[in-house]
């Protein structure tokens, strides 16, 4: 779509490699985004789930540790 003039796309510089897309880099403004990461506490999961909370948990995201929130019981 964006080859055929009706449209835009964001994408990593190596994969704008069609014919009639012209790459530019993108200088302002900076992107970001919020990632959340929920289970519920107590439930059963996976192992593979259980690696994955703990890998996130265990990381420095922007220079802080993850936060473990509680949420109050309903």
């Amino acid at each position: 779509m964006v080859a055929a003039g009706l449209g835009f796309a964001f994408l990593p510089a190596n994969s704008a490699k069609y014919a009639g897309v012209v790459a530019l880099p993108i200088v302002e403004p900076e992107f970001w985004r919020e990632v959340n990461l929920v289970s519920v506490r107590g439930r059963p999961h996976s192992p593979a789930v259980g690696a994955l909370v703990r890998e996130a948990m265990s990381k420095k995201w922007f220079g802080s540790k993850a936060l473990g929130m509680k949420t109050p019981e309903a």
